[in-house]
């Protein structure tokens, strides 16, 4: 008899879980949605795509999931051959990543968010935002080869709604994201009115515009501050125009 653990092992062959219900018949879209259109799926895949490995990354990028869904997503998708979870030297903790069968998810990934950004998110609005996802996102959306050949640190605080702070820490090969003062020496002061930077992030706002217009104030040396806005990436979607551009400016004004 085959072995389990090398079925499991052959990604070219994915395995439906048990605990996945059948929409039943043939169709290749009722069976791809059985695995993947499940609520939290689509978005564990997005984590996956833009490097999330560990589960406490996942916490991160889905600040809304519980943890026990969470886990069983995860499972989920390893018994369907979609994502396998590797035991690293030294860590406490195992990883999880994308089998090729995951990966071919991309594109399909990809088309879901630039849809979504052309027709379900004409602006960003009060119930919509989230400073510690925007600064997760934020801090994976880098420009490394912009920065200076040293660290720099920049404080964010955001004012409006949901008034916080927090602490990019910008330098290579890896930025990172600090929700309580680091302690290190800040370089940079960023002010931003919540809703603005969303809206900017995601490009419906310039940064100039949102600069001339008081919504961000971005304070200290005149070449860091001219500098910083080309250390952002902004959002993989944010090039996609909304389908009604008319509309979206007009929420914005």
């Amino acid at each position: 008899m085959m072995d389990k653990r090398k079925l499991n092992a052959d990604h070219s062959q994915p395995i439906r879980g048990a605990d996945v219900k059948s929409y039943g018949g043939f169709c290749p879209v009722a069976k791809a949605a059985e695995v993947v259109a499940e609520r939290w799926t689509p978005l564990i895949i997005r984590e996956l795509l833009t490097g999330s490995h560990r589960f406490h990354e996942f916490e991160r990028g889905l600040p809304g999931v519980p943890h026990s869904l969470l886990v069983q997503r995860l499972r989920s998708l390893e018994r369907a051959g979609v994502i396998e979870r590797r035991v690293v030297k030294d860590a406490r903790r195992p990883e999880y990543h994308l089998t090729a069968a995951g990966q071919e998810l991309s594109g399909i990934v990809a088309s879901l968010g630039e849809w979504g950004q052309r027709w379900m998110h004409q602006t960003i609005g009060p119930k919509d935002v989230d400073p510690k996802l925007l600064m997760w996102d934020m801090h994976r959306r880098i420009n490394l080869d912009r920065l200076p050949d040293r660290r720099i640190v920049i404080q964010f605080d955001f004012r409006g709604l949901k008034q916080q702070s927090f602490w990019l820490v910008l330098e290579r090969p890896e930025p990172s994201v600090c929700f309580q003062d680091p302690g290190f020496e800040v370089d940079l002061w960023v002010t931003a009115d919540t809703v603005a930077l969303h809206n900017v992030w995601m490009g419906r706002r310039s940064f100039a515009d949102a600069l001339d217009e008081g919504r961000i104030e971005v304070d200290g040396p005149s070449d860091l501050a001219r500098s910083f806005p080309s250390w952002l990436a902004l959002n993989t979607f944010a090039h996609v125009p909304p389908a009604n551009r008319a509309l979206a400016d007009s929420k914005l004004s």
